[in-house]
């Protein structure tokens, strides 16, 4: 990415499976759920690519990632993405539900 534009921040859990992708999917929805960057639209009539490059936050022992779900929450763009320790693992307060799973995401945008 030559140019970094934009960073949106979003927060994602699933409640009852702890499934980390559910979790990644809904923190990337979260993320970009509430912008219109009709700037970009432009950039790309000019011939830019836009490039969006995702940071998760996933908690050590929830488990892997599937990398090809979560790229496909993204509409547009060349999609990178990378997976960091961070997010949380949290009592459900329900036995029969375990672990509540939160991921956190930073999306970045530019050409």
């Amino acid at each position: 990415m030559d140019r970094l534009m934009f960073i949106e921040l979003g927060m994602g859990a699933d409640l009852q499976g702890q499934d980390p992708t559910k979790a990644s999917v809904k923190a990337i929805k979260d993320a970009i759920g509430h912008n219109y960057l009709p700037a970009m639209r432009a950039l790309a009539n000019e011939g830019h690519t836009m490039k969006v490059h995702v940071r998760l936050g996933v908690p050590a022992g929830a488990g892997k990632v599937d990398l090809d779900t979560v790229k496909a929450a993204l509409p547009h763009g060349e999609v990178t993405l990378e997976v960091v320790d961070g997010g949380m693992l949290t009592p459900s307060g329900t036995p029969e539900f375990g672990q509540i799973c939160m991921v956190v995401a930073a999306v970045e945008v530019g050409i």
